[in-house]
């Protein structure tokens, strides 16, 4: 035991020592962190607490043990508890939640050591993190696996640092809920309408009652809202990113010719690409989302809007950001009127301005006019006498909420430098403005951005909040409450690209992915829409209908392809007849492959796309025709050649590395590929390519 003290104690120096020489300005001895100089992050939450967890915090039902009382945790365990966080985000560069993730998993474990009246790490053992997990299963806890691999990771460093008598080798067992790789063949499947994962969408019944919220705002602060939400679904970029879009956001190019001249349409007007910049998540990269036509006018609207419906709060935290430590423009020293301060402060009336500042926050008017009396809310017996303040010791008590109006920064060469500051914000509001059943509450002096936690209480994420569908008593098909997230509608976006026939390497771009493989976790489709198309085509009966589909779908573009782009691109620039014409001409067959139609014509040159079903294609198959595994090499060569050339070429272009992903998987599929046992009859390639999953089908309706 004297050997894990003496460890203890060398681990918490080591590690203290070192936050300290980070400068963060954060105290050692706090029981509360605010870690926005070391962890910053796009939420709002920037607190690290090293406290026992309240019983509001936990299931009491869950366990039987005496729980502590609300208190800081005491040493040595706080001191151990904030070592574990400075050593983990230092060895593994964890950001804030991983690091407030694993404090808490400590501050669980210390309800078992509380009932043991224990104080020290070098007292915990296997049995401790076993009554966690325990506690955990019987509180109903969700993410069981991400917690026990989060208590593994503390009893590993235990084990590392030799701070117990005997080495605690905790080994949960537990496995994540779902699987990324959960195969069904079609006739396991029972329902083929059935979307795979289809929870994490949302239904038709909540799009339609959202697009009947969007077009009726109760109020400008609603609007703002709501125009926030738009710019999530026409986007479906993750909630923090929308919610940090600049406001200079809306860019539009022209489109240039290989030749480098802008092209027209017909009337001589220059065709543009439109979309909005925004900061991505990961590595607060500035990129452009580039719109589909059909949503530019939705966006459009939204960023139109915010910027005229923002006009006041910017101008408040401009003159701030230029102002620092300064409220408003009254000087500190000089003497203001109840009703003047009303303009800034939204109460309802100046008694309640002087409850607020006087019984809550101790400042005392310098004085009061008794010959100025004013009705409270329109009863003339209720009046209420006339204070005057010094407006210093307002600004005194607010300024520590503007948090120096930074929105967005990043370390470089480990000095902070500023990205967004409130001003620079597209999707911002007055603090107070989205409590909607006190409306009177808006502080006119506290500019601050719209928060994801606001969004998704809008959205009804949270069931003890007002959503904007309760607001107007709008309810799911089955009568049950709308309950949304800001995450929803990426799922949603993504799985219409899947739909309309985008590769996965279109999908990972447009939706700002690095990682191909986390493609099939957006995709929620189901069987039949899948084999929709297959369907269709194979149900004609004549040549003529075929070629009849084919063009109609060229037109609606339905189908993908050289053909199809060059089309609309007569129909753009020379009209719609040299269209038709060129239509008429050269889109005279369809041929069917297991990955879907194809337009090209193999009578002038090969498939210039020969390589989209070495993406993992369910329905590839090798069939040890003479040839095929030569192919098969050939292509490997060719692929190989172009990786080279896109890593020499692509240094520093953006989405380069999604491209260099994309044909590496390619080449690792066809690879495999060659090592298939063939015999008679045709085999499966990826039998696991494209799982379609099984979900609860609820009376709700596919909203794609």
């Amino acid at each position: 035991m004297e050997q894990g003290n003496n460890n203890l104690i060398k681990f918490i120096n080591e590690e203290r020592a070192y936050f300290n020489s980070l400068k963060t300005g954060i105290n050692w001895d706090d029981n509360k962190w605010n870690v926005q100089n070391w962890l910053f992050h796009r939420g709002s939450d920037f607190a690290l607490l090293f406290n026992t967890l309240s019983p509001s915090q936990i299931k009491i039902s869950a366990t039987s043990s005496p729980l502590p009382s609300k208190r800081p945790l005491p040493y040595p365990m706080s001191g151990f508890v904030k070592a574990m966080a400075v050593y983990a985000q230092r060895t593994r560069g964890v950001g804030y939640i991983a690091v407030r993730n694993y404090i808490n998993e400590c501050r669980r474990i210390f309800i078992f050591m509380h009932d043991r009246s224990e104080v020290s790490p070098t007292q915990l053992t296997r049995w401790h993190f076993e009554k966690t997990i325990d506690f955990l299963k019987e509180s109903g806890y969700k993410n069981m696996y991400d917690a026990s691999a989060n208590l593994k990771i503390i009893a590993d460093l235990i084990d590392k640092k030799k701070l117990t008598p005997f080495l605690i080798d905790f080994n949960p067992g537990i496995t994540p809920a779902r699987s990324y790789h959960d195969y069904k063949s079609v006739k396991d499947i029972e329902d083929d309408t059935v979307l795979a994962g289809g929870d994490k969408m949302p239904s038709y019944e909540a799009m339609q009652a959202y697009a009947l919220c969007t077009n009726n705002p109760i109020n400008e602060n609603e609007e703002i809202l709501l125009r926030t939400i738009d710019l999530l679904i026409a986007m479906g970029q993750r909630g923090n990113e929308v919610a940090l879009i600049p406001y200079d956001c809306w860019v539009e190019r022209k489109i240039k010719d290989k030749k480098g001249n802008f092209v027209k349409d017909k009337h001589g007007v220059d065709i543009k690409k439109v979309g909005i910049r925004y900061y991505a998540e990961k590595k607060f990269t500035s990129r452009v989302h580039w719109f589909a036509e059909q949503d530019i006018q939705f966006a459009k609207r939204a960023v139109d809007r915010l910027i005229v419906l923002t006009k006041d709060v910017r101008k408040t935290a401009k003159w701030q950001e230029e102002n620092p430590n300064r409220l408003w423009e009254f000087l500190p020293g000089q003497i203001v009127e109840d009703i003047d301060i009303l303009k800034y402060l939204g109460f309802e009336n100046t008694y309640n301005l002087y409850l607020y500042l006087k019984d809550r926050n101790n400042i005392s008017p310098v004085k009061k006019d008794d010959s100025i009396r004013r009705v409270l809310q329109g009863d003339v017996k209720r009046k209420f006498s006339a204070h005057f303040y010094r407006a210093g010791d307002i600004e005194k008590l607010l300024l520590p909420k503007l948090n120096n109006h930074i929105a967005l920064k990043e370390k470089v060469d480990e000095k902070w430098s500023v990205i967004l500051r409130t001003s620079e914000i597209l999707s911002i509001r007055f603090d107070g403005a989205y409590r909607f059943k006190r409306e009177a509450n808006t502080f006119y002096v506290l500019p601050c951005r719209t928060k994801l936690v606001e969004i998704n209480t809008a959205l009804g994420a949270f069931p003890n909040n007002e959503s904007i569908f309760v607001r107007r008593n709008l309810k799911e098909a089955d009568g049950s409450p709308i309950t949304l997230t800001s995450h929803q509608p990426r799922h949603w976006r993504n799985t219409l690209y899947e739909l309309a026939g985008m590769s996965d390497v279109q999908q990972a771009l447009a939706m700002g992915r690095q990682r191909l493989d986390l493609n099939p976790t957006y995709q929620h489709t189901s069987l039949r829409q899948k084999t929709k198309f297959h369907k269709d085509y194979i149900a004609f009966i004549n040549p003529s209908e075929k070629v009849n589909f084919l063009r109609e779908n060229i037109r609606n573009k339905q189908i993908a392809g050289d053909i199809t782009e060059t089309y609309h691109s007569i129909k753009n620039t020379k009209g719609i007849d040299k269209a038709e014409s060129f239509l008429h001409t050269h889109a005279l067959g369809l041929h069917l492959t297991p990955f879907g139609g194809c337009t090209h014509d193999f009578s002038q040159a090969p498939c210039p796309k020969y390589l989209q079903c070495w993406d993992g294609c369910s329905h590839l198959h090798r069939t040890n025709t003479p040839g095929e595994a030569e192919r098969i090499k050939e292509q490997i060569i060719l692929s190989k050649r172009s990786l080279a050339n896109m890593k020499k070429d692509a240094t520093g272009e953006y989405g380069a590395d999604v491209w260099i992903a994309g044909i590496e998987k390619k080449i690792a599929n066809m690879e495999r590929s060659l090592l298939v046992a063939i015999d008679t009859n045709p085999v499966t390639v990826f039998p696991e390519g494209k799982p379609v999953t099984i979900d609860n089908n609820n009376k709700r309706t596919n909203a794609v």
